[in-house]
């Protein structure tokens, strides 16, 4: 339509019949419509461009559904097929589903059974544990306190092993010293059996040289000897020293004591115990101004002597010891003369130094 109405236009102004402003508007319109119309053709061009491939598509769409369909023949037939085989595996499934129903009851009532018998067990088993946890704990705690207690055992097995260790090595330290005072002793102890030895000769040979050289006086009763447990003693009658109720030392006692210390003086490790006895007769009235009795006449007959040896045979004083023991020290009954007599003495000995 719009391309009749182009010559028509042109027609009227060729003909005179419109303006020249309507005439250039016309041409205006003509050259946009002019424009539009190529863009249309384009268009169509481009379209029929589109139907021509759109014809071709639809020819391979109706090869596609020939084929389609000639697939779906053979699909249907298969169909068939399958959903024959289908529907026996489905009778066969059903079947399968039933024994697998009556499967799963059973199943179902055994659990149940299952459950039931589980569910004591567990409530057993519960209080098995409670109690095997209890035990535990009671265990874990006497388990402890068997470490502390064994703890405390270590220390105190250590302390006595300390304790021990320092008394052996005290004991073994003291052993030591008493095996060498022991020793020592022993060396003493030899020394002193060596020197008592030595003694016990000296005293034996001085016993034999009283007895030589008193030996007059010894068989006349005037003079004994003794020698008993280490000590020797020498006993004089009072006649043959002093005269009665004297403490004055007669010449021959003078010159018995003069032998004697002699002899003494060879036994210079033993001190000289001289001892005055008398009878029980009391001193006579005439005496008693110079002793009051016979004590007092036995210490000095003893002193006198004691004197006597310092003096005339040069004893040493230090080893002299004078006692007085009166009448309390008899040897003999005082009843008779003859045994009076023997009380009437004075004992020489030599003794242990204190």
């Amino acid at each position: 339509m719009k391309r009749v109405a182009l010559p028509l236009l042109l027609a009227a102004v060729f003909s005179g019949c419109v303006s020249t402003g309507t005439l250039q508007k016309a041409q205006a319109d003509a050259d946009t419509w002019k424009g539009r119309a190529a863009g249309l053709e384009r268009d169509l061009t481009a379209r029929e461009g589109e139907l021509e491939g759109i014809k071709k598509e639809l020819e391979a769409a109706k090869a596609d559904a020939a084929a389609a369909r000639s697939e779906k023949s053979a699909a249907t037939e298969a169909w068939t097929r399958v959903e024959s085989d289908l529907r026996t595996r489905l009778a066969a499934a059903e079947e399968k589903l039933k024994s697998a129903e009556s499967q799963i009851e059973s199943l179902k009532a055994s659990v149940k059974d299952l459950r039931a018998s589980s569910e004591s067990s567990q409530d057993q088993l519960t209080k098995k544990v409670s109690a095997l946890v209890a035990e535990k704990d009671a265990l874990a705690q006497k388990l402890a306190e068997a470490q502390k207690e064994t703890a405390s055992l270590r220390a105190s097995k250590d302390a006595q092993l300390a304790d021990v260790t320092q008394k052996l090595n005290a004991a073994i330290e003291e052993k030591t010293t008493l095996q060498a005072a022991k020793d020592s002793a022993e060396a003493a102890r030899l020394e002193v059996e060596k020197a008592k030895e030595a003694e016990v000769s000296s005293l034996k040979k001085s016993y034999e040289d009283l007895a030589a050289n008193l030996k007059s006086e010894i068989q006349a009763g005037e003079v004994k000897l003794t020698q008993l447990k280490g000590k020797l003693a020498v006993q004089l009658v009072d006649k043959i020293l002093f005269d009665s109720g004297s403490d004055e030392i007669k010449p021959l006692g003078r010159k018995v004591l003069a032998r004697i210390g002699k002899l003494l003086n060879e036994v210079p490790s033993r001190d000289i115990r001289i001892e005055g006895h008398t009878d029980n007769v009391p001193i006579s009235d005439e005496l008693r101004s110079r002793f009051a009795s016979n004590w007092e006449l036995s210490t000095a007959r003893a002193t006198a002597v004691a004197r006597y040896l310092q003096e005339a045979a040069k004893v040493d004083p230090k080893r002299l010891v004078a006692a007085g023991y009166g009448e309390y020290r008899p040897v003999a009954s005082n009843d008779r003369n003859d045994t009076r007599a023997l009380n009437r003495r004075i004992e020489i000995a030599l003794v242990a130094r204190d």
